[in-house]
């Protein structure tokens, strides 16, 4: 994969800004001010493509009580429901009362937090985080339709 074309740019920020910006790179780990600033502006162009419910891939991370009995079912009847979204799904047990699951999904930006939503809503799950990304899965050979 050939490597990116870089371009510089200025920017000029007060200095508080700048203070700001230094120590999010020291709290995040970022090797340069010009890592912490792309990351930044991607996160924002992200942010821009989900208001514009464009097609997104995401990851769903959902951490749920297996000792709620219908919570295992339901989970896997909303896979069925969204299954066109729902590309993959991966869990594992943590402990005797709690299971992670992450699943990978693909959709309209509307679609997938819907979609995420009523994952979070059943009872038994603890928690939920939907991450969007700007970019989408190639198409799979053997659900291509001719």
């Amino acid at each position: 994969m050939p490597k990116a074309k870089l371009a510089r740019i200025s920017v000029t920020v007060p200095e508080k800004t700048l203070n700001a910006l230094d120590e999010k790179i020291v709290n995040q780990h970022y090797e340069s001010r010009s890592q912490a600033i792309v990351d930044m502006i991607n996160q924002h162009l992200i942010a821009d493509h989900a208001e514009h419910n464009e097609v997104m891939v995401g990851t769903f991370t959902l951490l749920y009580d297996v000792s709620s009995k219908t919570c295992r079912s339901q989970l896997f009847e909303l896979q069925q429901q969204y299954l066109t979204q729902v590309i993959s799904s991966h869990h594992i047990q943590l402990d005797d009362q709690k299971v992670l699951e992450v699943m990978l999904l693909q959709g309209k930006s509307s679609d997938l937090v819907k979609i995420s939503q009523k994952f979070i809503a059943l009872k038994g799950v603890i928690k939920g985080h939907l991450e969007m990304m700007d970019a989408v899965m190639p198409p799979i050979p053997q659900n291509e339709t001719e």
